[in-house]
């Protein structure tokens, strides 16, 4: 049986005349083979640092060309492709399959995705119990601004230049959802910055995915409860970056001022 070959599919799937360059025939040549089948499989989740990482492969028939929709808004292109997830939950992912005669779209697959957040509880408090400090050693370890451009007020300042009652400062998260806060020598308070007596305490504090920019955010639930600057109390703190020794926390929701902080484990 003779078949129109369709261009449109092409078009659609690479948004490039390359391939259909490749083709001798015009935009109403015939061509034989059957309609394509869209299928393909899904490899077990792997997680590797903050991303869910996942291969797909096309089992599809009669195709040539294959167009991945991955569920979290973003496509990619190939036979067998694997996609780094930045988030955790069910997504849906479908394939769009072309061949000679058109393309077949098949049908979704669910993709369970272990929660980031979870990933990230882990790296905070090490299964059970986890002390950090202000990075004291890097260059602008605290800065100030918006959720565009957190520096846009204050860029930072230099390395080893926090005042030693607040580089000293620790900071303790369990895996129940406690912090403990332990001053040491003194509280630094701003706006003043001078170094007044210790405020050391301890709040619960809830933890989830982010809302905005972060992979996870927690909320102390003490009142008048800080991490970082005293004249910003009772913030929204949410881990834009985290690994095992290093963590960026920035205190403000997305529409406000906010301020970053880098962060090392003890």
């Amino acid at each position: 049986m003779k078949n129109a070959w369709n261009k449109a599919a092409v078009w659609m799937l690479t948004g490039s005349s390359v391939l259909v360059a490749s083709c001798d025939k015009e935009d109403q040549g015939e061509l034989k083979g059957p309609l394509p089948t869209a299928s393909f499989t899904v490899s077990a989740v792997k997680t590797v640092g903050l991303t869910n990482e996942v291969t797909f492969t096309s089992t599809s028939t009669d195709a040539f060309l294959y167009k991945w929709d991955f569920g979290d808004g973003t496509t990619g292109v190939g036979q067998t492709i694997t996609h780094k997830y930045q988030r955790g939950g069910t997504v849906q992912a479908q394939l769009t399959a072309a061949g000679p005669r058109g393309y077949t779209v098949s049908n979704k697959q669910d993709v369970a995705l272990p929660e980031i957040a979870n990933i990230v509880k882990q790296l905070l408090t090490g299964g059970s119990t986890k002390t950090w400090k202000f990075d004291n050693a890097a260059e602008a370890p605290i800065i100030v601004g918006t959720e565009g451009n957190p520096g846009q007020y204050y860029a930072g300042g230099p390395a080893n230049g926090l005042p030693t009652c607040q580089s000293d400062d620790e900071y303790t998260f369990t895996a129940a959802n406690v912090l403990t806060y332990d001053a040491k020598t003194g509280t630094l308070v701003a706006p003043a910055q001078t170094c007044e007596a210790p405020r050391s305490g301890t709040s619960d504090f809830t933890f989830g995915p982010a809302t905005g920019q972060g992979y996870a955010m927690l909320e102390l639930k003490r009142a008048g409860s800080f991490i970082g600057v005293t004249d910003v109390p009772d913030q929204t703190y949410r881990i834009i970056d985290i690994s095992a020794t290093k963590m960026v926390l920035r205190a403000g929701k997305p529409g406000g001022t906010v301020f970053q902080y880098k962060m090392i484990a003890k």
